[in-house]
């Protein structure tokens, strides 16, 4: 190995050129035998990494379809407008130019909803409200999903951090021992 290949190295392994680097050295011809073990290093916790990023990356596509596919958009059936209510004093109040109330049963929705409910109302083309929908629950398992996913995603780094400590200090050890031979 020459000083130039000596300042490759140093430069490569200071950034993200390590992966670069790790390559390099799998496709060096004559190594050492410190460099054997840690090209066969750099590849066990390369293609770890990826494999674990490649089935995060995967498990993240079907949590997202999961949250998305059980949601119910809104109503299925025609209509022209859409607005919020609430529920006030057994009431759903709604503002369309003017203020209105409206009995819950007459939409579809049951009696006993506690004060403050959020109601989505939808409107036909002669301004009467045709149906009516809890959004507060629909907000919820929404939000539950949510939920789900976040905690799913932060497991995720978790297990990518340990795997990176356990690699540095098992199967990887080799490959970080010669880095730092180089950096010094």
């Amino acid at each position: 190995m020459d000083i130039n290949d000596v300042t490759l190295n140093i430069n490569a392994a200071k950034g993200a050129g390590f992966i670069r680097l790790g390559f390099w050295l799998n496709k060096k011809p004559k190594k050492t035998p410190e460099e054997k073990a840690a090209a066969k290093a750099f590849l066990k916790v390369f293609w770890g990494t990826l494999g674990i990023a490649l089935m995060f990356v995967a498990v993240l596509f079907v949590l997202t379809g999961y949250v998305m596919s059980g949601t119910k958009s809104g109503y299925d059936g025609d209509y022209e407008e859409s607005r919020t209510g609430r529920m006030e004093n057994g009431q759903v109040r709604y503002v369309k130019n003017e203020l209105y109330y409206i009995d819950p049963e007459t939409i579809g929705l049951p009696a006993g909803l506690p004060d403050g409910t959020h109601i989505n109302l939808y409107f036909d083309e002669n301004d009467a409200v045709i149906a009516g929908e809890n959004a507060d629950e629909l907000d919820a398992i929404v939000e539950s999903r949510v939920i789900l996913t976040v905690a799913v995603m932060v497991t995720m780094v978790l297990i990518l951090i340990i795997f990176a400590i356990v690699a540095r200090k098992r199967f990887g050890k080799p490959w970080f021992q010669w880095l730092q031979l180089i950096k010094s």
